[in-house]
């Protein structure tokens, strides 16, 4: 399988938990979903580089906001940063 195949496994699963949380603040949700989108659109799009560290560090610091509060959560989003770094980005 594929490194974007199974990127894009793992950001289905990570789409699924952010609808499936029980996150009172909307605002952040809504900043999780723009994430994933982003990375999805950049995958589609693997000659735009310059938007990487866009997408890297918010990731990153989103997985660190929800290690405690919603571990699962958490978990996907590092899965989802290695296999952005196997990829280069």
């Amino acid at each position: 399988m594929s490194d974007s195949k199974l990127l894009r496994d793992s950001l289905s699963r990570l789409r699924s938990e952010i609808q499936a949380l029980d996150i009172r603040d909307e605002e952040t949700k809504q900043r999780l979903d723009t994430l994933v989108f982003e990375i999805e659109t950049r995958i589609k799009n693997p000659n735009e580089a310059g938007s990487d560290e866009r997408l890297i560090g918010p990731l990153k610091a989103s997985t660190l906001n929800f290690e405690v509060s919603h571990p699962r959560l958490a978990g996907l989003m590092n899965d989802v940063l290695e296999k952005l770094g196997a990829m280069g980005i």
